[in-house]
């Protein structure tokens, strides 16, 4: 079991829209999907270390700013390279935050 962290306030990241954010010293990319649910992966597309929080999100899919790979933001599963994905993180609201949930240590 890991623990909560605050990421973002949930006014400022609208419905259908995606941010970094740096929690105690690295990104995560947090992702408010049209369903009114949040996600979270890594920051850092695994190809060549764009930010994810900067690309284009669109129903439940992240477009990489910098060479157009595509990721499904709820597995992290990269849809144009098999075997390449990334690393979810559980979200959950925290009144008008939105929290993530670190492992022990991170």
């Amino acid at each position: 079991m890991g623990r909560w962290v605050r990421a973002a306030a949930v006014r400022d990241i609208p419905p259908g829209s995606a941010r970094a954010v740096r929690i105690s010293g690295r990104w995560f990319a947090l992702f408010h999907d049209a369903d009114g649910g949040f996600r979270a992966t890594d920051d850092a597309c695994p190809h060549e270390g764009a930010s994810l929080g900067e690309g284009t999100f669109h129903e439940g899919r992240v477009i990489c700013p910098k060479h157009s790979w595509v990721f499904d933001v709820r597995s992290g599963a990269c849809l144009r390279m098999p075997g390449v994905s990334l690393t979810c993180y559980a979200t959950r609201p925290a009144g008008d935050d939105v929290e993530i949930e670190l492992e022990d240590g991170e």
